[in-house]
């Protein structure tokens, strides 16, 4: 039987445990949101925070984090667990007071759409995400308007040209970090910090460097 993170999370969450397995983000995004986090090297980690509205004394940071293995077990299992790279992991898990976070990594973007999908989280509204130097992209990229950080109008060959360039393409709405800084996105996205966005419903592109 699967095992629904989302539907997990919240239940467990009505815990009030001081306690944490796995290391604190550090760096340009702390996981302290419900977000996804995309590094210069491309790789994709998520992050799942809960907080529930009362206490109470049914869960353990330990009993979370078996039960979220389970869930990411049954999908390796299912996506080909015996890859280089597990397809998902959890990184790590922690109940602070009455708030929990997971925070996962995986193989690819694809995985990341497939897990979330498949284990009902709801925290985002993403359907797809690709991944890749805007150069690689550029023939996904072509039509869209984009705009630079601070709001101007940007052309596509300034979005292309630098190899520096990392695109990250977003099918509907999510909040999503970069490493690094924020150089272009798509009208329609919300850029909330210098490495931060929040997509809208539709196509999107974050470029950063």
């Amino acid at each position: 039987m699967k095992k629904n993170c989302a539907v997990l999370t919240a239940a467990a969450l009505s815990c009030a445990v001081l306690a944490g397995c796995g290391q604190k983000q550090e760096g340009t995004w702390n996981a302290n949101e419900n977000s996804i986090y995309v590094t210069k090297e491309l790789a994709v980690e998520s992050a799942m925070v809960y907080t529930s509205d009362k206490p109470n004394e049914l869960y353990t940071v330990e009993g979370l984090s078996s039960y979220v293995e389970e869930a990411v077990t049954s999908y390796n299992t299912e996506h080909g667990g015996a890859a280089e790279k597990l397809p998902a992991a959890l990184k790590s898990c922690s109940l602070e007071g009455q708030t929990g976070k997971l925070v996962f990594e995986y193989a690819s973007a694809d995985d990341f759409v497939n897990f979330s999908t498949e284990n009902g989280d709801n925290t985002h509204s993403i359907t797809g995400l690709s991944v890749g130097t805007a150069a690689e992209l550029a023939g996904e990229l072509e039509g869209m308007t984009f705009l630079t950080a601070a709001g101007k109008d940007a052309e596509l060959a300034s979005v292309t040209g630098e190899s520096k360039n990392k695109a990250v393409i977003v099918e509907g709405a999510g909040t999503v970090y970069v490493e690094g800084g924020v150089a272009f996105v798509t009208e329609g996205v919300r850029v909330k910090a210098s490495n931060a966005v929040i997509t809208s419903e539709g196509t999107n592109c974050i470029v950063f460097q």
